[in-house]
């Protein structure tokens, strides 16, 4: 249960308001040089750009309204320092928001989660839900190459691939989300489930739905 209660600690993120704000340009942090494939399409960024995002730092300073990108592919959290500079953070990142710009909503990260796969407890994962039974999504990127037929020029992409993770009564594991699977996760709750799949015309392959599916079964 110890890791439950560390997620539910770290996910409390929403309440800013409750913060003291540390000025961004107090901020500390270590100059990189970005990388550039010039020769793979795609990026390693979760986006390609920089996104408004929050920051907390396992001191517990907390940082709004900072450009961050989050590299996928090396599991790291970047920043743009006010003199344009681009940064990691010199200070371990416990949890960070993200400005979704499709659906204009911040997405939660965190890390100090249970090892799991090759994962360890310093890996990033997206919290879509948060409760007794909590939901994870893990993006992933990798290069991956490619030749047409009869070519001889190799090309090289950043391939995308999700998984999604459980915590329950301390247990960290990944599943994979179909109706058996949670059902599995709520076995006393096998009408409710399947009359909220048909009224809500809930999509399992959907994150918000998820989000709805997995909010509704753990307060009933």
């Amino acid at each position: 249960m110890k890791y439950l209660f560390l997620v539910l600690s770290l996910i409390s993120l929403n309440a800013y308001s409750q913060y003291a704000l540390t000025p961004f340009a107090e901020v500390q942090g270590t100059q990189l040089r970005e990388i550039k494939f010039e020769d793979v399409t795609g990026s390693p960024y979760l986006f390609d750009y920089w996104v408004k995002g929050k920051v907390t730092t396992k001191s517990g300073k907390h940082y709004a309204d900072m450009p961050l990108k989050y590299n996928v592919m090396d599991d790291k959290l970047i920043f743009k320092h006010e003199n344009g500079n681009l940064m990691y953070f010199a200070e371990p990142v416990t949890a960070f928001e993200l400005l979704n710009p499709d659906l204009n909503i911040l997405d939660k990260y965190i890390n100090g989660l249970p090892a799991v796969d090759h994962f360890n407890n310093a890996s990033y994962f997206e919290v879509i839900f948060s409760g007794p039974t909590s939901l994870f999504k893990k993006t992933n990127k990798k290069i991956v190459e490619s030749k047409q037929y009869g070519s001889a020029v190799t090309n090289k992409t950043f391939n995308t691939t999700n998984g999604y993770f459980i915590l329950k009564d301390g247990n960290f594991a990944k599943i994979t989300p179909t109706k058996k699977t949670i059902l599995a996760l709520f076995p006393s709750k096998e009408q409710e489930l399947n009359e909220y799949l048909k009224k809500e015309k809930i999509d399992l392959k959907n994150d918000s739905d998820l989000k709805k599916l997995f909010e509704y079964l753990n307060k009933i």
